[in-house]
């Protein structure tokens, strides 16, 4: 009865991790996505201007400064949203045990509830699962 209630648990544990995972992982692509249409924007931006300074008789860089800068700090922030992507992918694959890269690492998972606990540690500190 108790593996059955064990396999039970772990299964909504992985359904749970997997669903929060993918919906957050999904805001982060909307953002992504957000982004990379706003640079497209900008960049539009940035060539009507050169375009009008152009037909009007002469180009001056300083004038599009400010949306080169505002590029420049999108591209960075999709870097950064990147990263966040692979950690959460990361941290997917350590709480359900699909992480053979870290097993050095200071943090173990609970199998039943995903919460971390320190390496060493007997029982889960959040529903006293044995580790």
């Amino acid at each position: 009865m108790s593996s059955i209630k064990n396999t039970l648990s772990k299964g909504i544990t992985t359904i749970n991790v997997k669903t929060n995972s993918f919906m957050e992982q999904n805001k982060i692509k909307t953002y992504i996505s957000t982004l990379e249409n706003e640079i497209e924007s900008l960049k539009n931006s940035i060539g009507d201007k050169v375009y009008m300074s152009w037909r009007n008789g002469g180009i001056d860089l300083s004038m599009i400064e400010s949306e080169l800068s505002a590029i420049k700090a999108k591209e960075e922030m999709i870097i950064e949203q990147r990263r966040r992507l692979q950690q959460i992918d990361n941290e997917e694959k350590q709480i359900l045990g699909n992480d053979s890269s870290n097993s050095n690492s200071r943090i173990i998972y609970c199998g039943m509830c995903g919460s971390q606990n320190n390496v060493g540690s007997n029982f889960c500190i959040k529903c006293g699962n044995r580790l």
